[in-house]
């Protein structure tokens, strides 16, 4: 694994994001005592490492830095649809980009078991109430005004998708804090994910970095209620990890440049005249400095 490349930073540590969002909220103390807890709920895995942990957590952060795409997607079609009037969508956005935030923030923390992939459906409750007891260990107060954001995007997009009022979204605050918010969870679930690499470069054992093709199956497809959806995309980035790099590593790390190209592409419009067209590409690092 290289060293990370910043000077020490918050909580005197060198690492390989420049946080900005998770330093100005809540400064060094408490992201030191956070950090040094955490490094020690890690090395109970890390000291026992195997093809089972290093499949496992392979997995929970390819899914947590998907979700840091999928989230800065999201943002970037609110921006989109508030531009275009197409105002119907932008509280389901809203809210769908910050849970994308808090499941990437419980897959990378230790207490939130693997479960033979059972925490990839994690629930909505779950999730926001996983993340949220992660930011009580940092500040309570500013957990407690997180909370307070989180509940109130989430009634929203409820509003509007099963109350379909009368008078449209007049009832719909807006969001100026939304990228700060995302912004905040973004990068805590990158700072979550540098101390586990950390813990697995100190603890794991390189005849360990094995992944077992099993698990990474569950990634590249899934089954809902009887239809079957397939991921080639997924299928391609997984069997190359596995082929070459087998070992799980920090959040910025796993987004291979190719893998955000691709992801990103997808969603490009298949129509020859783009003029006026969403732009996924546009505002890629409106939340987190993707590679």
């Amino acid at each position: 694994m290289t060293t990370p490349a910043q000077e020490p930073g918050i909580a005197g540590r060198k690492w390989f994001y420049d946080f900005e969002e998770l330093a100005s909220v809540f400064g060094d103390d408490p992201c030191r005592q956070v950090g040094n807890r955490l490094l020690q709920r890690y090395s109970v895995i890390t000291k026992t490492w195997n093809a089972e942990t290093n499949s496992e957590w392979t997995c929970r952060l390819y899914l947590a830095a998907k979700l840091i795409m999928s989230a800065t997607l999201h943002v970037n079609s609110v921006y989109y649809a508030e531009e275009r009037n197409l105002r119907v969508v932008v509280p389901y956005l809203r809210y769908y980009s910050v849970f994308s935030l808090l499941r990437a923030v419980c897959y990378t923390l230790p207490e939130h078991h693997w479960n033979h992939g059972a925490l990839i459906e994690i629930s909505h409750e779950k999730a926001i109430s996983g993340a949220l007891d992660h930011l009580r260990r940092f500040d309570p107060a500013i957990a407690d005004t997180v909370e307070g954001e989180v509940r109130e995007l989430k009634a929203e997009r409820e509003l509007i998708s099963y109350r379909a009022p009368s008078v449209g979204d007049d009832q719909v605050s807006e969001k100026y804090t939304l990228i700060s918010l995302c912004t905040l969870l973004a990068e805590i679930a990158q700072f979550n994910s540098e101390l586990f690499d950390a813990s697995l470069s100190r603890h794991g054992k390189p005849e360990a970095f094995q992944l077992i093709p099993e698990h990474l199956a569950k990634l590249a497809s899934v089954e809902i209620d009887g239809h079957y959806f397939g991921d080639i995309e997924d299928a391609y980035r997984l069997d190359y990890l596995a082929r070459k790099h087998p070992r799980p590593s920090n959040l910025m790390h796993m987004m291979k440049e190719g893998h955000v190209d691709d992801f990103f592409g997808a969603w490009v419009s298949r129509r020859e005249n783009t003029d006026g067209l969403f732009d996924p590409d546009a505002m890629k690092q409106i939340i987190f400095d993707i590679p």
